[in-house]
């Protein structure tokens, strides 16, 4: 049964499609959660929502790059939300930072779509932009955050493999 658009439920999964080169012999890469200079939020699907199957197949249809085994084939990495939504960044002391990691609907366009955001307070984390004026200590980098929510969502994915439809 298909959840409400407007909230994702920590009771959900979501899954992350897999571009090739973010699968190496059968492993994910930390690649696979790098923000892209002109992204505030790595895009998920929800498979809670009634239109995930189209939405995903359309978009990998589309979409070369994440095609596996000449198009017969696409990966997507699954993650538990309320682990996402768990994750702790810490300082070198093991003190959490004031870190939130959030997933939100981004319906725009395609019904089952999401973001995962990195935020500290209501500023997104963002490669290339500086934490002046949030809580997190001036000795805390981006680079330090983001890298170690990559890790977090590593540990959190699993890869399943699925069949393209004709």
């Amino acid at each position: 049964m298909s959840q409400p658009i407007n909230k994702v439920l920590d009771s959900e999964i979501i899954t992350r499609v897999i571009r090739r080169e973010w699968l190496v012999d059968g492993v994910l890469q930390q690649t696979a959660y790098t923000l892209n200079p002109n992204e505030t939020y790595l895009s998920v699907n929800r498979p809670a929502i009634d239109t995930y199957e189209a939405d995903v197949h359309s978009f990998v249809i589309s979409h070369d790059d994440f095609q596996f085994d000449r198009g017969k084939k696409f990966h997507c990495a699954v993650m538990p939300v309320s682990g996402v939504r768990g994750i702790k960044v810490l300082d070198d002391n093991n003190t959490p930072l004031a870190i939130d990691v959030e997933v939100e609907p981004r319906d725009t366009h395609t019904k089952s779509h999401a973001g995962i955001f990195v935020r500290t307070g209501a500023k997104n984390v963002l490669p290339g932009r500086s934490l002046m004026g949030t809580s997190v200590p001036e000795a805390v980098s981006v680079d330090m955050i983001l890298q170690d929510v990559r890790w977090e969502l590593l540990a959190l994915s699993t890869v399943e493999e699925h069949e393209i439809n004709p």
